[in-house]
């Protein structure tokens, strides 16, 4: 990229710092996108310019002042400390190729970079995204683990995540990111599901690009919901979001999200109790599209063989296999369940996630 013209205008040291740290090249100054906008109207703005949202009251006003000095050829990423998928796609309908969420970070820099790198023309910039609601259904099984793992995995990619574990008992969701959630699912549940700004006080954040809602420890045991306020919730979290990974659910939740949800994950032990719950899971789901995954969550042989579980499941395969991981365990009481995993299960899980990352499909579900 040694190449490329990169140019920054950037509120705060530390992402000075790590612009230098990718490019020694870049011309990096203190601003903001406001001072970008200035500064073009009179010189050539470079390949790729970095601007920053922080440090002004009304930041997006600038944005499209930007975009008209700019050259049509410059690649202009945005940075700033909110972390949103609304803010993101009103930055994409603007012309700006991507959203950095801070803190920045060189390795999420430079896969920026690499995009930036790859793309042929307009038509190759990001899509507006729309959020895709996932539930991951089971009974144990590792189904939390999977929640975790693919959050991870999203975010990774570039994507914001909203994760929602709906377990009465104990939910350990919070457990595998470490994170605590605040107070205030029940009520969000209980209520009529009209006040979408609880939202931002509901959600524990994880890391820049995942969140968190899930009872505190001192509210387990809470079951009763209104549909209205379960599924408020889920609109709400749909503008942070560009996926929605709900565990711990009951047949209730589910049946309430019907018209929501863009697919099931149905996650079972290779067992045959595994394979017994997953079975009632499709018949609940009366053909709704949905996943089975065989989960190894212990270091077991195949009790039952994949002959017996495609005629339990009426003649239909599981379709993915995800194999026993030594130190899963350990790494979820860490709160790093993506540190357990090996560079071959962490390509297959990515295969794996590619399907689940679409645009759009659960804009089309809801208008179905």
């Amino acid at each position: 990229m040694a190449e490329v013209a990169f140019g920054a205008f950037l509120n705060d040291a530390p992402s000075r710092k790590v612009v230098q740290e990718v490019d020694s090249d870049a011309k990096v100054q203190r601003g903001t996108v406001r001072n970008a906008a200035w500064e073009f109207r009179s010189n050539r703005s470079p390949d790729i310019l970095l601007v920053d949202l922080d440090g002004e009251q009304n930041p997006i006003v600038y944005v499209p002042a930007l975009m008209q000095v700019a050259r049509p050829e410059s690649m202009i990423l945005v940075t700033g400390s909110e972390n949103n998928v609304a803010l993101a796609n009103e930055l994409y309908r603007s012309g700006v190729f991507l959203y950095l969420p801070k803190p920045l970070n060189a390795n999420g820099l430079r896969q920026a970079m690499d995009e930036v790198a790859l793309v042929n023309g307009e038509g190759d910039r990001p899509a507006i995204q729309a959020s895709r609601l996932i539930l991951v259904l089971g009974k144990g099984m590792g189904t939390t683990t999977l929640t975790a793992l693919l959050a991870r995995l999203a975010a990774e990619a570039g994507r914001y995540v909203s994760c929602l574990d709906l377990d009465p008992n104990f939910g350990a969701l919070g457990l595998a990111f470490d994170t605590e959630p605040p107070r205030g699912l029940v009520q969000t549940l209980q209520s009529d599901g009209s006040d979408s700004a609880a939202i931002d006080r509901l959600q524990a954040k994880v890391s820049s690009r995942i969140g968190l809602v899930a009872y505190p420890m001192d509210q387990v045991g809470q079951t009763e919901f209104n549909k209205a306020g379960l599924t408020g919730l889920i609109d709400s979290l749909s503008t942070q979001a560009h996926m929605l990974l709900a565990c711990g659910l009951q047949p209730a939740h589910v049946e309430a999200l019907r018209h929501l949800v863009t697919t099931h994950l149905i996650v079972f032990e290779p067992t045959p109790a595994g394979v017994s719950v997953a079975v009632r899971w499709l018949r609940l789901l009366e053909g709704a599209n949905s996943t089975l995954v065989v989960n190894h969550t212990r270091s077991l042989p195949h009790l039952v063989s994949h002959e017996q579980m495609r005629d339990g499941f009426g003649g239909r395969a599981p379709d993915f296999d995800l194999p026993y991981i030594k130190g899963m365990a350990r790494s979820m009481a860490l709160g790093e369940p993506e540190k357990a995993i090996s560079r071959r299960e962490r390509d297959m899980l990515n295969r794996f996630l590619q399907p689940l990352l679409g645009v759009g499909a659960a804009e089309e579900t809801q208008e179905s």
